[in-house]
């Protein structure tokens, strides 16, 4: 297939063409301030939200993630909505989409650094538990030093801000690989120490710039952007009341989100336990699946989803279950987004396609027939080359890259 080098998708994209986007701007305003997983490029809800919506109309992302969707509807004039389950991805979100004083985070700025570099030792908060095997013995210290430091500060809107910036320093702080989903220290290439007080002051700089910027993009905006606390199988919202639905949703068997940043969860005292297991479990595509949960099949009414369930189950049982119950889900979610989207309204979805025990699930494919039984009309579909997404998804669950995106377009009638 011929590739198309644009800087914007078009806004009338061709019929299964690829495209290759060249612009640079996928960390504009607040989109780079923390790294994320199969990050959803903000060209894509751009393009859908300027083509499908006019201002102050409703955008909904039901799989949000770290709210590229609901950034760039604010940006552009938009209400929106966005469904997450992760807490860390919904505090991103939050701060990403939250405007404030360019004066009083400069002035903040001033006293956090100083407290910073005031703070002794014998003072820090309390370290988390087992986390001296991830961290050298300094870089805990100093990281204890910041986390202190930011608790101190009195507004939530800003202190929410400090810890996000904090957040995002913590995998290139640690021992930990970088670029890997899974949190390993490699044998083969240590990474070296580096200060944890000076790379937070240079990302709070940087974070500072990039949220001052948005704040003076929406200051004559008055839309909102709410994210609310479903999942995308039971959305709390009115029949009929949705715009535009837009979303990047997981890959079955991919990406474990809430483990890949488990050293982020332990620092900002996320890991609640039954919290962490309750939101695992509920991850679409996920492999919390146990025996003997998974010796039953799944069956569903799409002969093409069962006949790729009987291959796998003569493969792994526990793979297929994982599979049928993806798209089960993804039916409910359908079901959900047809209800609250208004007549004549549009849902796109980036997704690829991915293989579990040698075997291609055709995602797209079989969304598409989900979609049309579930009421919505398939529109159009085109595709876009992945570049330098971080964390990579992985096509067999371990090694190789999905490296293109297929957009499909339905509309409700």
């Amino acid at each position: 297939m011929k590739i198309i080098e644009v800087q914007e998708i078009p806004i009338n994209p061709k019929k299964n063409t690829l495209y290759s986007i060249k612009s640079k701007g996928v960390t504009s305003y607040t989109h780079g301030i923390h790294k994320y997983p199969a990050k959803f490029i903000p060209h894509i809800p751009r393009w859908a939200i300027l083509k499908y919506t006019k201002e102050k109309d409703y955008v909904l992302d039901p799989f949000m993630g770290c709210g590229t969707t609901l950034l760039e509807a604010k940006i552009l004039g938009r209400n929106a909505y966005g469904l997450e389950i992760s807490e860390l991805a919904k505090l991103i979100t939050k701060v990403k989409i939250t405007s404030l004083s360019h004066k009083k985070l400069m002035e903040l700025n001033k006293e956090l650094i100083k407290e910073i570099n005031n703070i002794k030792i014998k003072n820090t908060i309390i370290i988390p538990n087992n986390i001296d095997r991830w961290f050298r013995k300094r870089s805990i210290r100093e990281l204890a030093i910041i986390k202190n430091a930011i608790s101190k500060v009195k507004s939530p809107k800003y202190r929410k801000f400090y810890f996000v910036i904090f957040s995002s320093i913590i995998r290139k702080i640690s021992k930990a690989e970088s670029q890997s989903q899974k949190v390993y220290i490699s044998s083969r290439y240590p990474k070296k120490y580096i200060n944890a007080i000076d790379v937070f002051s240079k990302e709070l700089k940087k974070g500072t710039l990039a949220l001052s910027e948005f704040t003076e993009e929406i200051k004559n905006k008055s839309t909102k952007a709410n994210i609310i606390n479903k999942d995308a199988k039971k959305i709390n919202l009115s029949n009929n009341s949705i715009d535009l639905a837009i979303t990047s949703p997981p890959y079955i068997n991919a990406i474990n989100y809430i483990n890949i940043h488990k050293l982020e969860y332990a620092w900002l005292s996320l890991n609640d336990s039954k919290k962490i297991k309750k939101a695992d479990k509920a991850q679409f595509g996920t492999e919390k699946i146990y025996y003997p949960e998974y010796l039953n099949k799944l069956n569903s009414e799409f002969p093409k989803i069962n006949k790729l369930i009987n291959d796998l189950y003569k493969k792994s049982k526990k793979h297929s279950y994982i599979v049928s119950k993806y798209f089960l889900d993804m039916e409910e979610s359908f079901k959900e987004i047809h209800r609250v989207l208004k007549k004549n309204s549009t849902y796109c979805m980036a997704i690829g396609n991915n293989k579990i025990k040698g075997i291609e699930i055709p995602n797209y494919k079989i969304l598409i027939e989900i979609a049309n039984n579930v009421g919505f009309e398939f529109d159009n579909i085109f595709s876009y080359v992945i570049k330098n997404r971080i964390l990579r998804i992985p096509r067999n669950g371990r090694g190789g890259d999905i490296n293109i995106d297929n957009i499909i377009v339905f509309k409700k009638k």
